[in-house]
């Protein structure tokens, strides 16, 4: 049954007691006895939560609140739950949008512990300045300023004590809470938990090994290295690790800081400018773009120049998803919504329940709302917001580059438009849509994809006699098998074997009344109060599991 596999699968009971305890805690006892997890919930809440719940502030701020509690790994689902906009309603992205990243730092006694493990060498080896006080702290990691023996200025990332270990943990009971809610939530399994789980995984434990944030800065820093305008932080390869990544430190303001950037005398307008196409060139000809463009990893130094810094969250464009995007967004601009309505059906992300003609009416309503307006007065960021609310009514799964895309170009709007207010990034965007769908016209790109499809077509026919051959000898044998899985006939069972030990529960009780009725009109044996000792104690035994048998019945909700 599903809590024996949940317990095979946890590293630690005590976490999934908390994970439960503080759930509800905030209000989620129904979601926790759905999933038939509240054997893990203190006894008197279980039954508490219920009158307290209209006591307590909105669902999504609970949820928030139970995410910041239980610490960095569900604080990091809930940053990318407020990225999903095709599966969340706007409501709980606006509040899962405030988690951050901040956290109480750590000692200092264990940052010098970790460095020494994982460079081989104590601080004073390495750096002839280090300070104790962490520039920044956060669920994951925390940064200190340094600098080396070498003379150069350096951050140095350091990886929380014993993190891993816990994060590990947490994913291990999401996986298992994920194959529950697809189990027994039906409005939830279209979503597909499970997928979403693994994907997350994917991503925090890329987040936890510091090698790939340094080889994606690495990536970035030669892209880039004879652009004058941009900067990317070196990365210091010989004094990373896992758990510990130096780069280079780069100096400047927030981007947001518009009094201070005109207070240097900055062209604000150039900057916005350069800002969208460094992110344009990213997204449409390297297929590889900074995710996270929030105004602190966005810098400019004193001289005019972008800095670009914090590379954990990288989006990635494949050749096919990018063809796709262009083709999408021409769409999108051009209100082409029967082209729009196909590029979804290609890239099968279309659900089974999804309507297609009330698909298309909405499409064409809020596009022709938007379009109406003169191109100025567009905004790229409150587009994307419709086109994922659309998304999310018509049952449409996005590829998560898509929603990570729209995430970023939605957070560089607010920012670019703080520096030029009418700076139009559809305009700016055009020309790098065009060159990509203008490389996709290109006959060499079309004789390219043809020999590939013939390769692949070529395959599938010297394989496909081999393939019917090994059916068909399966066949003749009696051992061709198919794999049938079909939901909620789990959770049937389920019920079925809970009625039948209530049924079985009850008539123990019932044969134990009969008993010892017998017993106390016979009056053998040991007399008790002038009546059968054995009688009054079946008595006894038989009201004490009624009252058990009562309350389950009354905890259940099934009267």
């Amino acid at each position: 049954m599903p809590i024996p596999n949940i317990n095979r699968t946890i590293k630690n009971f005590q976490r999934l007691q908390q994970i439960v305890n503080v759930f509800v805690k905030h209000g989620f006892g129904h979601l926790i006895e759905r999933l038939e997890l509240g054997r893990y919930a203190p006894r008197m809440r279980r039954f508490r939560w219920r009158r307290r719940e209209v006591e307590r502030p909105s669902t999504p701020e609970r949820l928030r609140l139970a995410f910041e509690e239980l610490g960095a790994t569900f604080i990091k689902l809930g940053q990318v739950l407020s990225t999903r906009s095709d599966i969340v309603p706007p409501e709980y992205i606006q509040e899962l949008r405030k988690l951050q990243h901040e956290a109480p730092p750590f000692s200092f006694n264990a940052v010098e512990r970790i460095l020494a493990e994982e460079l081989h060498h104590s601080i004073d080896e390495i750096f002839s300045e280090f300070t104790e006080e962490p520039l920044a702290a956060a669920s994951i990691a925390q940064v200190h300023c340094a600098r080396l023996i070498t003379g150069e200025h350096v951050v140095v990332k350091v990886q929380r004590p014993d993190v891993d270990t816990l994060i590990e943990t947490d994913l291990h009971i999401l996986m298992a809470v994920a194959r529950l809610l697809e189990r027994r939530v039906a409005e939830l399994r279209h979503h597909d938990p499970v997928a979403l789980v693994t994907e997350f995984s994917k991503s925090i434990r890329r987040e936890l090994d510091f090698t790939m944030e340094g080889a994606n800065t690495d990536t970035f820093y030669h892209q880039y290295a004879d652009r004058e305008s941009v900067q990317i932080p070196k990365v210091f390869w010989e004094l990373s690790s896992r758990r510990v990544l130096v780069l280079q430190e780069l100096q400047g303001i927030s981007i947001d800081q518009v009094e201070r950037i005109d207070e240097l005398g900055l062209d604000r307008k150039k900057i916005a400018r350069e800002c969208l196409d460094l992110f344009f060139i990213q997204i449409f000809e390297h297929g590889c773009f900074h995710a996270d463009p929030h105004p602190g990893n966005l810098l400019i130094q004193d001289d005019g120049r972008l800095a670009l810094i914090d590379f954990g969250l990288v989006g990635r464009v494949s050749g096919e998803m990018l063809r796709y995007l262009s083709s999408w967004f021409v769409a999108i601009v051009t209100e082409d919504v029967e082209q729009v309505v196909k590029i979804y059906m290609r890239m099968g992300i279309l659900g089974n329940e999804s309507d297609v003609t009330n698909l298309k009416s909405d499409m064409a309503d809020f596009l022709a709302r938007y379009f109406s307006l003169p191109l100025d007065r567009v905004q790229l960021g409150g587009l994307m917001e419709e086109i994922f609310t659309n998304a999310l009514q018509h049952k449409i799964q996005l590829p998560s580059a898509f929603l990570l895309l729209g995430k970023c170009l939605i957070t560089l709007e607010g920012i670019v438009l703080k520096l030029d207010p009418q700076l139009n990034m559809l305009e700016i965007g055009k020309p790098y849509v065009q060159r990509v769908v203008t490389r996709q016209m290109d006959p060499r790109a079309w004789l390219k994809e043809f020999t590939v499809t013939l390769t692949d077509i070529n395959h599938m026919m010297r394989d496909l006699p081999v393939q019917l051959n090994l059916i068909l000898h399966k066949l003749q044998r009696g051992n061709l098998k198919v794999d049938v899985e079909s939901y909620g006939l789990e959770h049937l069972s389920h019920e079925l074997d809970r009625v039948s030990n209530r049924l079985s529960f009850s008539m123990i009780i019932a044969a134990l009344i009969v008993g010892s009725s017998i017993l106390v009109m016979q009056g053998s044996g040991p007399q008790l109060f002038g009546y059968a000792a054995l009688g009054i104690l079946g008595y006894l035994i038989a009201g004490f599991l009624g009252l058990g048998l009562v309350i389950s019945i009354l905890r259940s909700g099934r009267l």
